[in-house]
């Protein structure tokens, strides 16, 4: 008599590993295929699941692309705790160290895909929703150094919630403001220079606002960072056209 074959057995994933999955492969893809070229069909394909799967995790493809931008914010503070956690010194050795964390986990990703996506035109409310919510968790990080640097002395200000306020103006509000003015650049090289002299106003006047010499703060300019820069310029130019 012959041998039917045993039918296959359907793999089940934890619902969160699976969806997990999917963004990898769909961040995979955004680094291979392009931002605009990736499509819900190159995911499932990559992934080997069906659409109706895809469709039980992510209501359509911009939507998945904002849970990966929420996660790369998500990973970033989790790295900025996890760093401030286990610093020690004066307020101000412990703020350079912090922001020196963040810049190389930002390079380390080399990634242009959240960028892109946050300053499509159609997505400047998501992107000011995220901000709110990770204004929140970097001022978990950044209000507890301003206050120990204000008693250390390492920061000159009387109202440590204050100056943490402005600060957080800064790395959001006028971060913002700059990327907007730096698009309007007719070209990459014109544009990392706008990026450049921005973030070094920015720095110039965290320095003031918490009493610090200048030159304190500075960006990592290497031709890595440079080259990203102008990656990224071109990237949301093509998403923008």
């Amino acid at each position: 008599m012959p041998r039917t074959a045993a039918p296959r057995r359907r793999i089940t994933k934890d619902p969160e590993v699976r969806r997990e999955e999917l963004l990898d492969v769909a961040l995979q893809l955004c680094r291979t295929e392009g931002f605009e070229s990736m499509n819900v069909e190159q995911v499932t394909q990559a992934a080997g699941v069906a659409k109706g799967t895809f469709y039980h995790y992510f209501a359509s493809k911009d939507a998945l692309l904002e849970q990966i931008v929420q996660r790369f914010g998500d990973a970033l503070f989790d790295h900025l705790n996890a760093a401030a956690s286990g610093l020690t010194g004066t307020g101000a050795e412990r703020l350079t160290s912090i922001m020196a964390a963040a810049a190389g986990y930002k390079l380390a990703q080399s990634d242009i895909t959240y960028a892109s996506f946050l300053y499509r035109p159609e997505n400047l409310a998501l992107r000011h929703r995220l901000f709110a919510i990770w204004r929140e968790r970097a001022r978990q990080v950044l209000e507890p150094v301003i206050r120990g640097g204000a008693v250390d002395g390492s920061f000159r200000v009387t109202y440590a919630d204050g100056a943490t306020d402005i600060v957080l103006l800064l790395w959001f509000d006028a971060a913002d403001r700059l990327w907007e003015r730096a698009l309007l650049a007719p070209d990459a090289d014109s544009f990392v220079t706008v990026m450049i002299e921005g973030a070094g106003a920015i720095y110039q006047a965290q320095e003031r606002i918490l009493g610090l010499p200048e030159g304190t703060f500075s960006l990592p300019v290497t031709p890595e960072f440079i080259e990203m820069t102008k990656q990224l310029f071109e990237s949301i130019d093509r998403t923008q056209s």
